[in-house]
């Protein structure tokens, strides 16, 4: 069905503005994920620069969407798939994954420059880093994600431009 060909690329092709959010949120990212690490918490900060990201980053689409330059069903899938995984991140839902608010808006900051493929790809991997750091480290009440965050970031990056082909 051509009319799905939109939603369903798996291919990462960004635009200006949005490279230039992905360096921006990859710099927040490296920052807030050492502040994880060495204090199992990232400064509220981030929360919030996080969260004003996704609203510039929705406007823009929205902006898009308004001229004609983006697919509806695509935005659509896109932004329904984000606050749903979100939400089922949320610790105190948890039916995905169990996870601080900031690390809820740093997954879907990192989302919101992905096409959906990409965004399950990325939830996915997220899942999978942070079993394997309970592996890693069990007996542990709580592990810091912003390091997965920041891993699954990173690999669905690579794979978005190295391993599939672009329109």
């Amino acid at each position: 069905m051509p009319e799905l060909e939109p939603a369903l690329t798996y291919s990462l092709l960004l635009a200006w503005w949005q490279q230039l959010g992905l360096a921006f949120l990859l710099g927040s990212f490296a920052v807030a994920t050492l502040s994880d690490l060495k204090y199992l918490s990232a400064q509220r900060e981030f929360v919030e620069v996080w969260l004003l990201f996704l609203v510039v980053v929705l406007g823009f689409e929205v902006y898009d969407l308004r001229r004609g330059a983006l697919d509806p069903l695509a935005f659509g899938v896109k932004w329904g798939l984000i606050a749903l995984l979100s939400a089922l991140s949320y610790q105190r839902i948890g039916l995905f994954l169990r996870l601080a608010f900031g690390d809820v808006a740093a997954l879907a900051a990192a989302a919101s420059l992905l096409p959906p493929v990409l965004i399950l790809l990325l939830y996915a991997l997220a899942k999978l880093l942070g079993w394997l750091g309970g592996k890693l480290f069990p007996g542990r009440r709580y592990l810091p994600f912003m390091p997965m965050v920041s891993l699954a970031t990173l690999a669905v990056l690579a794979l978005g431009w190295l391993l599939f082909e672009v329109p």
